[in-house]
């Protein structure tokens, strides 16, 4: 762990605290129990998928009926019997969850739509590692509504939901409680073909209570998504993926209006989109001249600091294993490799991308992802050919080791390179049930010639468990340190971070949890000056038994200029020494009531001025078909080279006619732009892998204090999945 950490020294001084985590690491995991195992029965026939056990089958399947609590008390008897009833045949993995609910009309299911978060709802979920390497898989959800929510788990710590499986599932209500009855087919996951044994886990959750079980690890330091955590399904074999090949054709259609103008016309395109498995745990992916005309838009933000905003990737084709991409538990600065850089060419315009391939999956211990992206020809650029690879291999329990490379720019003329390694550690049985995990990474960008080269490199190490939390951090950044295919929002640093957190849990009371703790984030520059220095009290959080919300802040902040900032048009910061403080305050409701809400004010001291932020949210779900919702952001600010108020208005209307029909219209405002953007998206999935889209994209301008329609887009999306 020494190794781990090495980044971060720099003097003696800090050699005892390295010493006393090495230290603390060292003293190794105590030996956990062993994990509960279930054979799986082999079915006869398959069952339908219909919300129902009354398939002659599901009689043989292996049942697990051992659930505990997690919360609200630890370990504890279920308040209602939950069974889990697992079969498979050659081409499928069948999962029944049969919950026992006493009360069925209290049982809450209010949400159709697929990956909705069901946060305000009943649901049960399963995960799975087909790897059989205690460390990736998949995760499964529905809720008694039927909506169905999946995504990947990468490293038993990265949650993907923007990941998209085939697969098939539904839900009822009867006299008894709920059902919900999944399919997931073989040649929708990958999965290590030599396997005999999965790591599995189950959990349901009862919204009305806010109680969460789980079979293979009721413990609340122990995470639900760690396979290393998880139990064991015996009996895995002779499993059938075809050919291994999809083939996903689709056509696009759109109708455009300039209404300045006067002028529109109609585009009519198509293209391809194929996965193809080298080997059950290795996926080729293809996309040829690629669409993303069903992508959700981007929530507007302001931007009140000094540097870029970062927004998450939601493209379908870069969402494909994701996580094999991430590198050095990096977030944000200076992640090497960000997705949404790919369709940027200069000055950040949309760019067409004429094709991509991809490789990504596990052999054994290595886990590998290469991609590359052929950009249509730029008069100004040329022909952009972007690439990045990706390698790590399995060391220690859960831990890592590895290296990427990137090569090209998409906005510029001149290519740049980047190359690094890292290592991850990670453990769940420190201690018994406790997770340690960690990070340390060296880059280097490089351009043209050694002249053009710099580095970065840091490492971190955390402590993410209930009763207390805390993480410490540091990396620097050379100025010269660029990534045209990642985000660098802050080079010519070096950075301090820390978290501390504590949790209570009182007894036989309303209350859930109180939490207190502090964050803290130091920066400098290459010459030990003093750039930013951020530490935010959490004061007090409170929860309560039901899931409502109260907390309390006080931020500490200082930010040195040494040029002056223009934070809005004529409205400029000086050159300082800026010290401020500011205070908070937030109170949320329970999702799980059918109108919630979260109320927020922050004000003090800003800069050479003061400025206070208010934000409220509101939701209200009506029936499980219509949920509205709308959200209110204000920033006012009062500065002595100026005064201004920001505001954003956003508004949802969501209309769910089945599980497998959508509508969904999102609006957003904001007095900066002075406009006004119109998203209706209606998804209709004809069967899991075949879908079609029609996107309303509108956009509003105010102009003499009046609205009026700039521009319309209609675009229709057909896709249809042939497998093989």
């Amino acid at each position: 762990m020494v190794i781990l950490l090495a980044p971060v020294l720099r003097t003696k001084r800090h050699i005892q605290p390295t010493l006393l985590i090495a230290t603390l690491l060292a003293a190794g995991p105590h030996a956990a129990a062993a994990p509960p195992r279930v054979p799986i029965a082999r079915a006869s026939n398959p069952p339908v998928i219909d919300g129902r056990l009354d398939d002659a089958v599901w009689a043989s399947a292996a049942v697990i009926t051992d659930f505990r609590q997690v919360d609200p008390v630890e370990f504890a008897e279920p308040s209602e019997r939950t069974e889990v009833r697992l079969l498979m045949d050659a081409d499928a993995l069948y999962v029944a969850f049969r919950c026992h609910d006493r009360d069925p009309g209290a049982i809450i299911g209010t949400r159709m739509k697929r990956d909705a978060s069901l946060g305000p709802d009943d649901r049960v979920s399963f995960i799975i590692d087909p790897y059989d390497d205690q460390r990736n898989g998949f995760f499964f959800e529905m809720n008694p509504a039927g909506a169905r929510g999946d995504a990947l788990i990468e490293e038993n710590s990265r949650f993907i939901k923007n990941w998209d499986g085939i697969w098939y599932g539904r839900a009822s209500i009867d006299d008894g409680g709920w059902v919900a009855e999944m399919a997931i087919p073989f040649k929708t996951i990958s999965f290590n073909p030599d396997a005999t044994e999965w790591r599995f886990n189950a959990s349901r959750f009862i919204r009305r209570r806010n109680e969460s079980i789980e079979w293979a690890s009721p413990a609340r330091d122990t995470s639900f998504n760690s396979f290393a955590d998880a139990g064991i399904l015996e009996g895995i074999r002779d499993l059938n993926q075809g050919v291994g090949l999809d083939i996903k054709p689709f056509g696009v259609v759109t109708v455009k209006r300039d209404h300045d103008e006067n002028r529109g016309g109609i585009d009519i395109d198509g293209g391809l989109d194929a996965f193809y498995k080298l080997t059950p745990a290795m996926t080729l992916s293809l996309t040829v001249n690629t669409d993303f005309a069903e992508t959700e838009v981007d929530e507007r933000r302001i931007n009140l600091t000094r540097f870029p905003l970062f927004f998450p990737e939601k493209r379908d084709f870069f969402l494909q294993d994701t996580g094999i991409f991430d590198f050095g538990g990096i977030r944000r600065n200076p992640l090497p490799f960000f997705s949404r850089r790919i369709g940027r060419g200069r000055d950040g315009a949309p760019a067409d991308i004429l094709a991509g391939i991809k490789l990504t999956g596990r052999a054994e211990n290595l886990n590998l992802g290469l991609l590359d992206v052929q950009m249509q020809h730029d008069d100004e650029l040329g022909n952009k050919n972007l690439f990045v690879g990706r390698a790590s291999v399995d060391v220690l329990e859960q831990s890592t080791f590895g290296g990427i490379f990137t090569y090209g720019d998409p906005q510029a003329g001149d290519d740049n390179w980047i190359g690094g390694v890292d290592f991850n550690y990670r453990t769940s049985d420190y201690a018994g049930d406790k997770t340690i995990d960690g990070n340390a990474f060296v880059l280097v960008s490089g351009g043209a010639g050694p002249q053009d080269q710099a580095t970065s490199f840091g490492g971190r190490i955390g402590y993410p468990n209930d009763r207390v939390d805390w993480r410490v951090g540091f990396t620097q950044i050379d100025s010269d340190y660029t990534a045209p295919l990642g985000f660098v929002p802050r080079p010519g640093i070096r950075e301090y971070f820390g978290n501390w957190r504590y949790r209570w849990r009182p007894e036989n009371s309303w209350i859930r949890s109180i939490d207190t703790g502090v964050n803290g984030f130091f920066v400098t520059d290459l010459d030990d000056e003093v750039e930013s220095r951020s530490l935010d009290f959490d004061l007090l959080t409170v929860r309560s038994q039901l899931g409502d919300r109260l907390s309390f802040q006080v931020e500490r902040e200082r930010e040195v200029l040494d040029e002056p900032f223009e934070i809005r048009e004529g409205i400029v910061i000086p050159v300082a020494d800026h010290r401020f403080d500011r205070f908070g305050v937030e109170l949320s409701t329970s999702s799980g009531r059918p109108v919630d809400f979260e109320v927020s004010y922050k004000g003090g001291d800003f800069f050479d001025g003061t400025r206070d932020d208010y934000q409220v949210e509101l939701s209200w779900r009506p029936s499980r078909h219509l949920e509205l919702g709308g959200e209110f952001e204000m920033n006012d600010v009062d500065l002595p080279g100026g005064s201004f108020i920001t505001r954003i208005i956003r508004s949802r209307v969501d209309v769910y006619f089945t599980p497998d029909v959508t509508w969904s219209t999102f609006v957003q405002f904001d007095n900066v732009s002075d406009s006004i953007g119109i998203n209706s998206r209606l998804r209709w999935i004809i069967e899991p892998g075949n879908e079609l889209f029609v996107v309303l994209n509108q956009a509003v301008g105010r102009f003499d204090d009046r609205f009026r329609v700039t521009d319309t887009a209609v675009t229709t999306k057909l896709g249809w999945t042939f497998r093989y």
